[in-house]
């Protein structure tokens, strides 16, 4: 019985624990509008946050990858910047305690074939 229990038990585990998402700072030409929901469900992308800091306009969006950041703007229009990976996770409760100054620290620059510069 329980050499087919725990196999069966991991196979559970693994399908019902979802895949974790990357998150991406993303800088752009003006200010983020938005976006429908249904077009970042449908592309996989979740908007966290956007603002502006020192003139820069950012969006933080988590996504399963690049591609999936990528085909969102292209599917919204917008002219990206820079696209920048977060190495640590936009919201945590720690990142709070963080200026936006001090959390953008944690991005590093990715290539982005779809960026302007």
């Amino acid at each position: 019985m329980t050499r087919t229990f725990f196999p069966a038990a991991l196979l559970a585990l693994s399908v019902a624990i979802p895949a974790q998402a990357d998150q991406f700072a993303v800088r752009l030409d003006a200010a983020y509008q938005g976006a429908s929901s249904g077009l970042m469900d449908t592309l996989k992308v979740s908007e966290i946050e956007s603002f502006t800091e020192a003139g820069s306009h950012y969006v933080i969006l988590e996504a399963p990858n690049d591609a999936y950041v990528e085909a969102f703007f292209l599917a919204i229009g917008r002219t990206a910047l820079e696209l920048n990976r977060l190495e640590a996770d936009w919201t945590m409760p720690a990142m709070d305690n963080l200026s936006i100054a001090q959390r953008l620290g944690f991005m590093r620059p990715i290539t982005c074939d779809f960026c302007t510069s």
